[in-house]
């Protein structure tokens, strides 16, 4: 069973942070730390890993921290996962034991087309809910 752990639900909250400064900020390991409740030690080692994908770049100095090393619209939450978690697969039945199949086939579809949204279409869907929810006295 494919199970999202902390590891790669941290990795996706702190692209959806550098998204949000995309095109051009980059943003400090604190700020991110700080706006998503990640710890900040732990964090770094995830920008690690995914600087090597080559999701993201780093900038050293004062103004130094991370960025989107593409734009988000080329990033699929796929990739982020399959870059912290390993492969995302779907478990099958060990044993075919005949008329599953077209679920397991429904299920895996459904599941990997979830996993295919880019990065840009996360936030902007993130957006959208928060503004839903915004109310104004």
């Amino acid at each position: 069973m494919f199970t999202i752990s902390a590891k790669g639900a941290y990795g996706l909250y702190a692209m959806m942070e550098l998204a949000s400064a995309y095109p051009g900020g980059s943003l400090q390991i604190r700020d991110v730390a700080e706006a998503r409740e990640i710890p900040q030690h732990y964090l770094e080692q995830l920008l690690v890993t995914l600087r090597k994908a080559s999701f993201v770049k780093s900038f050293r100095g004062t103004n130094g921290g991370y960025a989107l090393a593409k734009p988000p619209s080329e990033i699929r939450v796929l990739d982020i996962l399959a870059a912290l978690e390993g492969p995302v697969e779907i478990l099958r039945e060990q044993v075919p034991r005949g008329g599953l199949d077209f679920f397991w086939n429904r299920l895996a579809a459904q599941f990997t087309e979830g996993l295919t949204l880019t990065l840009e279409e996360i936030v902007t869907q993130r957006d959208q809910h928060r503004q839903a929810f915004t109310f104004v006295i």
